[in-house]
């Protein structure tokens, strides 16, 4: 009997599960994996020629075009407390800003933004430029051109681009003028009218989510998973290794213990609250082995028989047992975000689908939602975490029957390794079935995806994640081509994040 390990060094689920049957014992180092359809994959060009259109006459929201008492909607220009401005602001579509001003994670400006960031006036998402600006006709809202009581910005970067969010959008404009470095709004002022689904979330869960929410349609974040098999660390400093800036999303998978468990941090999670402290954000899935099996890839792939499924999610069963012990140790290491005020992207039992590759994806339907509804309970409710954003991770087949509900996911989104670039009928699919109102992310991909392809309508997914070892192997990208979809207007790295903490 083979008892030794075997290494699944950028194999990626899609691509392994066609061929790899778990009846038959793998020599050491003989297994070979690449995606059967993507090896010849060249993704098309990025976004190089992608500018923002051009800004509207000069309106700046100056004195007499602002609300509030300093023309930005608040006394400090920053969207005031409920970021509406006086009489003759008009502003933002949604009028939104937050607590304590606007260029906060929603930092919309509100209507005192007169002449001011596209369709919601100032700040944007980044509550100021960024690299980018901050959109609209000169990209500042108010007297004071910021949003947050001290926001930086100023007027908007040379690609800035207003947008539905603010953001630098792809139709705005920000005219000549130059953003912060990475542009900065206030910190707080979340309200965007979308709650996460955990109970009580944290501060930090509600403005991720309602950050995912200003940019889907708009823009997509960039996103590269660093641990493949061997949970190496290098994907990531590939980039930069390159010439290129941080993709704005870290995957990370709690598969590899590394050391860590139940009562002890692994390094996955080490990184990933690095990496949020860096000013990203952190996506984890789980390849967990099927209780009461221990953690493995090829365990994560069994079948059950029988009544698995009822006593997986039945105390007193060892199925009960073993699948909780999974849960606790997951909830410890998230557990561990909360308390460094990190959110998290959920991506808990990824690739679901119809008879799918997954122990979790096997049984029927209404098997897999009681699963799902009963990991979402025990995190949320028996574990009190309160820091997770739910992202409901479909294979290439999505179906409804798989669907848990919208009670109980934040976003929901499909992954290929297609080389259909943009993949536009997957969103299309995925859409059906997730509906037009959540965002939906394309939460694994082998090709990276052209953003001047995407948008506006054909596949405006609101973010992508390479799948690791894809971004380097010389085969389904090359850096050439990473470089051109890093440059488009549309894409976000890591240093065009807003504050979110």
């Amino acid at each position: 009997m083979f008892s030794g390990k075997v290494d699944f060094s950028h194999c990626p689920c899609s691509a392994m599960k066609k061929a790899l049957t778990l009846s038959i014992i793998v020599a050491l180092g003989s297994y070979g994996c690449a995606a059967s359809d993507s090896s010849d994959d060249a993704g098309g060009t990025g976004g190089a020629s992608e500018t923002g259109g051009t800004g509207g006459p000069a309106g700046t929201g100056g004195s007499s075009e602002t609300g509030g008492t300093t023309g930005s909607g608040g006394a400090t220009g920053s969207g005031g407390q409920i970021g509406r401005g006086g009489a003759t602001g008009t502003g933002g579509e949604v009028a939104i800003g937050g607590t304590s001003g606007s260029g906060g994670v929603t930092g919309r400006g509100g209507a005192t933004g007169t002449g001011a960031g596209g369709i919601v006036g100032t700040g944007g998402v980044t509550g100021g430029a960024g690299n980018r600006g901050s959109g609209g006709t000169v990209g500042s809202g108010g007297a004071t051109g910021a949003g947050g009581t001290s926001s930086s910005g100023g007027s908007g970067g040379a690609a800035a681009r207003g947008g539905s969010s603010g953001i630098a959008g792809a139709p705005g404009s920000g005219g000549a003028g130059t953003g912060g470095t990475v542009g900065t709004g206030g910190s707080s002022g979340t309200s965007c009218g979308v709650q996460p689904v955990s109970p009580n979330a944290s501060q930090q869960a509600k403005n991720l989510l309602c950050y995912l929410y200003s940019v889907y349609g708009n823009h997509v974040l960039s996103g590269q998973q660093e641990t493949s098999w061997s949970n190496p660390a290098g994907d990531i400093s590939w980039y930069t290794s390159n010439g290129m800036k941080y993709p704005a999303i870290l995957g990370g998978d709690f598969l590899y213990s590394d050391g860590g468990g139940a009562t002890s941090e692994t390094s996955t999670t080490s990184r990933a609250i690095n990496y949020w402290k860096a000013g990203g954000i952190t996506m984890i899935r789980y390849h967990m082995g099927m209780p009461p099996n221990a953690d493995s890839y090829q365990n994560s792939m069994l079948t059950p028989s029988g009544s698995f499924y009822s006593n997986v999610i039945t105390t007193g069963t060892s199925e009960n047992t073993s699948f909780n012990s999974k849960l606790d140790y997951m909830a410890y290491q998230i557990g561990v975000m909360k308390t460094n005020n990190v959110p998290v992207l959920l991506a808990l039992f990824h690739e679901t689908q119809p008879s799918g590759w997954f122990w979790w994806s096997k049984g029927t339907g209404a098997q897999f939602s009681a699963l799902y509804q009963y990991a979402f309970k025990y995190l949320t409710q028996t574990k009190g975490l309160n820091n997770i954003v739910w992202l409901m991770p479909f294979s290439g087949s999505p179906s409804s029957t798989d669907y848990p509900g919208k009670t109980y996911i934040d976003i929901a989104g499909s992954d290929t390794y297609g080389t259909n670039q943009p993949f536009t009928s997957l969103y299309s699919s995925s859409r059906g079935v997730i509906g037009s109102t959540v965002p939906i992310p394309l939460h694994e991909t082998g090709l990276i995806p052209t953003p001047s392809q995407m948008f506006p309508t054909a596949a405006p997914w609101v973010l992508f994640n390479i799948w690791a070892g894809y971004e380097s192997d010389g085969t389904h990208n090359t850096v050439a081509n990473i470089k051109s979809v890093y440059s488009s207007s549309y894409l976000i790295t890591r240093d065009q994040i807003p504050s979110l903490q």
